[in-house]
């Protein structure tokens, strides 16, 4: 964030209850792109908690997500045009009406008159904002005449915060970091993974089977929702199995298996499928989706690093363990770009620390001569690379296999020296970029 309009005291959000006000979408955008910088609440919950989002009409609600989405899109180049503008740091509700009036004018193709007056209604609402209303009005007008000139002197790089801009560039180099900006910028398409067999709705088919639609609409709407004939899945996530080759009749535990998706892959190709993570109210999404694909699956509600297997409580009980583990999920940003707004340097850290935990709990599961695959959604090699050296230290009884040799995705480069896979959101770029994640595998001697 611009350090011009930084808020440092950063007050507890409140949960609003407001009758649907005339701008109902760009309240609901303004609140939930407050609530993200504030509380760090995920942007889909930020909008989707508000008592107004189900109020809204569908292609309201759908405003209110693309007007937030685009201001994490695009937040340097927002804040760069914004701040010649703004003398005086303002609230952070009034900074997120003039993020989401600014987003509009900018890259929405909003009509102008439209954002500024909106912007300035919704200040006008509370007694505690009306006063910065004037200052709104003031600044969305100069952002309309002198915006485009100023956009003009920015760069998508602006988007992506300082701390992770250097990071990116560090590990993966300068032109690189450069394209995944460009990648941020962009609005994703939608992945599906189908059951083997199913074509699945018209879309491109990519390497390793999945279809890709370049604009989704209502998912449920899509042929064969209703058949379960396919689930959405980004595919950098479905990589992790399809690197497994044939694994009918194999025992598998799915490790934080929520939201589900290498659970019904690894169901649909034959295994017998152990599902675990401690959130119960997502893996009732796993149960449904398990539901509408028919397959099955054992759904256990348990801590992973705790967890014993009832069938074997001393360890070593399955063929094959996969721990897609919880991390910043900075490679998500593509669809997720409030991610970059709302993790910090030091979540880093603290999430490598349950990492390690995992994945030693992880291992004891595994059978001799079995399999132990390893993998995040984050960009951070302290998440990925650094994470799998210090398990190798610790656990010699496991060997790295190499994935040199098993190029999922028709790009060599995906491979790392030493046999891991790091995808970042630029490959596939003409096709509309994937998800960055990382992915190592093990065999158990």
């Amino acid at each position: 964030m611009n350090k011009k309009f930084e808020n440092k005291n950063r007050p507890k959000a409140k949960t609003h209850t407001a009758k649907t006000p005339k701008h109902g979408a760009r309240y609901v955008a303004a609140h939930g792109v407050r609530e993200v910088l504030v509380d760090g609440t995920p942007l889909d919950i930020a909008l989707s908690s508000q008592a107004l989002f189900v109020q809204l009409e569908r292609r309201d609600r759908a405003f209110a997500r693309l007007i937030a989405a685009t201001v994490f899109r695009r937040m340097g180049q927002i804040d760069k045009v914004l701040a010649p503008f703004v003398k005086k740091t303002p609230t952070d509700y009034a900074l997120a009406v003039l993020r989401t009036g600014a987003a509009q004018i900018l890259f929405l193709d909003t009509p102008a008159y439209a954002a500024v007056n909106a912007s300035v209604a919704l200040l006008r609402r509370s007694k505690k904002t009306a006063h910065m209303a004037g200052m709104a009005n003031a600044v969305l007008r100069r952002v309309t005449e002198q915006g485009p000139t100023l956009l003009a002197e920015t760069s998508t790089l602006d988007n992506i915060p300082k701390w992770l801009r250097t990071s990116w560039t560090e590990a993966y180099g300068a032109e690189a970091c450069g394209q995944m900006a460009e990648m941020l910028a962009k609005e994703p398409p939608l992945d599906l993974t189908p059951k083997l067999g199913i074509d699945g709705p018209a879309g491109e088919i990519l390497p390793g089977g999945t279809i890709r639609l370049a604009k989704a609409g209502d998912v449920r709407a899509l042929a064969g929702y209703d058949d379960g004939d396919w689930w959405v899945q980004d595919i950098s996530a479905a990589l992790p199995v399809r690197l497994l080759g044939d694994i009918k009749g194999k025992r598998v535990l799915d490790m934080c298996a929520a939201p589900g998706g290498k659970t019904l892959q690894l169901a649909a190709a034959g295994a017998n499928v152990t599902a675990l993570d401690k959130n119960q109210d997502r893996l009732e999404r796993v149960k449904e989706n398990l539901a509408r694909t028919k397959l099955s699956a054992e759904i256990v509600v348990g801590d992973a690093a705790k967890w014993r297997d009832p069938e074997n409580p001393s360890g070593h009980g399955f063929d094959i363990v996969i721990l897609d583990a919880p991390c910043t999920a900075t490679g998500t940003f593509r669809r997720r770009p409030d991610v970059l707004y709302s993790k910090r340097p030091a979540d880093i850290e603290s999430l490598a620390r349950i990492q390690e935990k995992l994945l030693m709990a992880a291992a004891r599961h595994v059978a001799p001569g079995g399999t132990l695959v390893y993998c995040t959604c984050s960009l951070q090699k302290r998440e990925g690379e650094e994470q799998i050296s210090k398990f190798m230290q610790n656990r010699t009884d496991f060997r790295l296999n190499s994935l040199l040799g098993m190029d999922a995705l028709g790009m060599s480069e995906a491979a790392t020296a030493e046999g891991m896979f790091r995808v970042l959101p630029h490959y596939l770029r003409e096709k509309g970029g994937m998800d960055g994640f990382f992915i190592a595998t093990f065999t158990r001697c």
